[in-house]
């Protein structure tokens, strides 16, 4: 691979690069009436923490430590720029169409001997099957997550199929860092440093791997200091493994989703069965993702996975076939891929889902100017100084662990009142059983096909009749304010 790229190189990657990313865009703008929002609610939790962190605090309420990211130095990063206002809302956005930008070049640099022409079809191909488009949208870590892995697994090709014979040293940096982005990282980290050992690199590769344990092990100790838990309440909420049965269940639901992929990772083994470190790197990393990733969730949890084998089927591809060849099946592998194709086209309807629920909700919120329990904790609490209740446990282990082990929702009361919360936006179908005090004031209901939205519907609740008569007064006040076809209000008292 060469580090620089020609000017023709240069022209074709803007415009594979920069045009999907500005029609995508402008699309949001004109569906949410000019304002930037995320196709997911989370990374506004992020946000939120990134603010309190710069205010020497760890959570969403100032005086109580949560830990509801995912990520351990998302937050961080985002941190030193929660200081510019409004600006503060692009962020996520400009870090995403870097790190996007930089994979992208990787890529180019991957293929730096075919043809101009067929290099693009081959980059457009694969970022549509990929979601590398629609990921920057998501407002989240998994835009560098998938540069780090990317980086990584070009070091090795270049180190097995391209005359290297080391790796340069920002592979250390990107496997130390990966992890450190998200969790699951360490699937492909902690293979790649074995792979290295085994041919060789042994000093440095073991003392990235004890790095890596330390500084994941540290933070562990920094959540336990601060009364929390060993993990993210945010990992452990969306964790489906707690038995050997569940292992199972869950890799076999994994294999459901993407069973075809191993297999072609499998033949791909076969092809280099004389490169025995290469297939042990293959399918470790293969292995760990089944047993121990996810996949969905907006097509973004499969990605770093998708990403680090996709970077040696393309070298494959490239050695063993003519540049047509590659670019026709590049032209039509996201057929393949079509769910993942499917969020990248459906990003614009995402975004206007957050805003027309989510965004709503945050400034009903921030109208009634009061304590209030949820479940999209998010942009609610990032637009409010009051007191948020994250009754789906992202931001409360207690909450959490209620969730988990009550049979009925009567908890949601007793924790309100605990809290001082008088009022709660949540969806029905996530707690049943509610107590029967709570009055159900309104539902705030999508009027758009529903992509990203866990439900169509948020039911507006209050726990007493002044409570609920105050609620509704503010819900027609900002109805009357907030004409729109895209969402509806139904009163029920």
């Amino acid at each position: 691979m060469t580090d620089r790229l020609s000017s023709s190189d240069g022209a074709i990657l803007l415009g594979i690069f920069i045009f999907p990313v500005m029609v995508l865009f402008v699309s949001i703008l004109l569906m949410n009436n000019g304002v930037l929002i995320y196709t997911l609610d989370d990374p506004y939790i992020h946000m939120k923490m990134a603010r309190n962190i710069m205010s020497g605090h760890y959570g969403i309420n100032l005086g109580e430590n949560a830990a509801p990211s995912s990520s351990i130095i998302w937050p961080f990063l985002l941190a030193p720029f929660s200081v510019l206002g409004k600006g503060f809302f692009y962020v996520p956005l400009v870090l995403n169409v870097i790190f996007s930008w930089m994979t992208v070049r990787l890529l180019f640099q991957l293929l730096s001997s075919v043809a101009p022409g067929y290099k693009a079809i081959i980059i457009c191909g694969w970022c549509l099957s990929t979601n590398v488009y629609g990921a920057i949208f998501n407002g989240m870590e998994h835009s560098l997550q998938v540069y780090l892995t990317t980086l990584i697994a070009c070091e090795v090709v270049r180190r097995e199929f391209l005359g290297a014979t080391k790796v340069s040293s920002v592979f250390y940096l990107a496997a130390f860092v990966l992890p450190l982005v998200r969790y699951e990282g360490a699937a492909v980290s902690l293979p790649a440093l074995a792979y290295l050992w085994v041919n060789g690199e042994r000093k440095k590769s073991l003392a990235c791997g004890v790095m890596i344990l330390l500084a994941v092990a540290s933070f562990s100790l920094f959540l336990k200091e601060l009364g929390l838990g060993l993990l993210p309440s945010s990992v452990l909420s969306k964790s489906d493994i707690s038995d050997f049965s569940s292992l199972a269940v869950h890799a076999l639901n994994q294999c459901k989703m993407y069973g075809w992929v191993i297999v072609v990772v499998i033949v791909f083994c076969c092809f280099f069965s004389s490169r025995k470190s290469l297939v042990m790197l293959l399918l470790g990393v293969t292995l760990l993702h089944t047993l121990l990733g996810k996949s969905g969730w907006y097509g973004r949890y499969e990605l770093y996975w998708l990403s680090f084998i996709g970077v040696f089927f393309i070298a494959a591809c490239v050695r063993c076939l003519t540049d047509k060849w590659v670019a026709i099946l590049f032209g039509f592998i996201p057929l393949a891929f079509s769910e993942l194709a499917y969020v990248t086209f459906s990003t614009p309807w995402a975004s206007a889902n957050i805003y027309n629920q989510q965004y709503r909700m945050s400034m009903i919120a921030a109208r009634l100017d009061e304590p209030l329990a949820i479940n999209d904790l998010g942009l609610v609490s990032l637009m409010t100084d009051q007191y948020v209740l994250d009754l789906a446990g992202l931001g409360s282990y207690e909450a959490l662990r209620l969730s988990r082990t009550q049979p009925n929702a009567l908890w949601v009361g007793e924790l309100m009142k605990r809290q001082g919360v008088k009022y709660a936006f949540i969806y029905d179908e996530w707690f049943s059983g509610l107590p029967d005090y709570f009055i159900k004031v309104a539902v705030l209901k999508l009027a758009i096909p529903n992509i990203s939205a866990a439900q169509d519907s948020v039911s507006l609740y209050a726990v007493d009749a002044l409570s609920a008569k105050k609620l509704k007064g503010v819900l027609v006040d900002f109805r009357t304010r907030n004409p729109s076809d895209q969402f509806e209000i139904d009163y029920v008292q």
